[in-house]
């Protein structure tokens, strides 16, 4: 079964996702795609307010509790720390790491950024109205009302531009976004993708590098589906 892709893991529904996530393992054992794919998604999971948490997460808690140590999870684990509780997390860190000090050590550089990537951190939904306060920051009281009105019809859109190995350019857009999110929570969420292998197209690596000057949030106020409920 081939690995999935940046369409896939940055696009399809959660139900589609954990199916095929659930089929990919059990067809390739692979243990250290399955870490990837979930990093992908505790990415998604920070950039969007639909729920992305905790997919496999069965399947995850498995991996790490009872997979052969490697570097691939130790260069990880941290990110999953709400997949576990205390004693269990305890399990992990003593499997993958002889000492706490050398935990401490590998961890070290990351452990500021997971707090804007872990599951437990992630935007909801019940977030919409402080989104959409900051969209309109600069709005007049009157049109910032009207807005608010008719928030049914807003959406959030973050739009990632990233230059693969061989420099091509290629954007991802992230739907339903926390673009309330400062520039350095977002790059920090992308440079996730940065650092994960899985992504490729003919053989070239697709996300080598954020070319951040050109990432840029987009609000969206359909007129469309306005319209086509006033005729109902």
């Amino acid at each position: 079964m081939q690995v999935l892709q940046e369409r896939q893991l940055l696009q399809m529904n959660r139900d589609s996702l954990e199916k095929r996530i659930l089929q990919y393992y059990n067809e390739t054992k692979n243990e250290d795609v399955v870490i990837e794919y979930g990093m992908a998604l505790l990415m998604r999971n920070a950039m969007v307010m639909d729920d992305y948490s905790f997919i496999c997460k069965d399947l995850i808690r498995k991996i790490f509790l009872e997979g052969e140590p490697n570097d691939k999870k130790r260069d990880f684990c941290l990110y999953f720390y709400d997949f576990f509780d205390y004693s269990e997390w305890e399990i992990v860190r003593a499997r993958l790491f002889k000492t706490r000090s050398e935990f401490s050590e590998w961890t070290r550089v990351i452990r500021p950024e997971t707090k804007y990537i872990r599951a437990a951190a992630a935007p909801t939904y019940d977030k919409f109205d402080e989104i959409l306060t900051h969209a309109t920051r600069n709005y007049s009281e009157k049109k910032r009302a009207e807005a608010f009105a008719d928030k049914e019809n807003f959406d959030f859109l973050f739009k990632a531009l990233f230059a693969d190995e061989n420099g091509k350019k290629h954007m991802v857009t992230f739907k339903h976004a926390d673009i309330s999110k400062s520039g350095h929570e977002m790059y920090i969420l992308l440079e996730i993708l940065t650092k994960l292998t899985i992504f490729e197209k003919d053989g070239v690596r697709r996300f080598e590098e954020i070319l951040g000057e050109d990432c840029m949030s987009e609000v969206k106020h359909s007129i469309i589906r306005k319209k086509n409920k006033a005729r109902n």
